[in-house]
């Protein structure tokens, strides 16, 4: 289900944007998650990227679940993407065309 909930990511919107990273939040559920995604175009995620296991926003927990569709996507300035064990889900072309 939540492979469901990340590829049909909002395709030009974020809820949060967190140190530089910009996150869905899903808050209709008991345990609150996130999933990283794109920010507004053309901003594109460069160097080394470091998505944390949880963030806090307005007081409240989320566990960064996923990584949501095309997150990545024509990152071609990013270097490396460390990425946590709470991530149970990567979106189709999640780093497409980062070569």
């Amino acid at each position: 289900m939540l492979c469901a909930l990340l590829s049909s990511a909002k395709l030009y919107a974020y809820d949060v944007e967190i140190d530089g990273i910009y996150y869905d939040l899903n808050s209709e559920t008991e345990n609150k998650w996130a999933a990283v995604t794109y920010g507004p175009q053309p901003q594109r995620y460069t160097g080394n990227v470091v998505i944390p296991a949880s963030i806090t926003y307005e007081g409240i927990e989320y566990s960064v679940k996923g990584i949501g569709t095309m997150a990545f996507k024509d990152c071609k300035d990013l270097t490396s993407v460390t990425i946590p064990n709470s991530v149970a889900s990567i979106g189709y072309y999640a780093f497409a065309g980062c070569i």
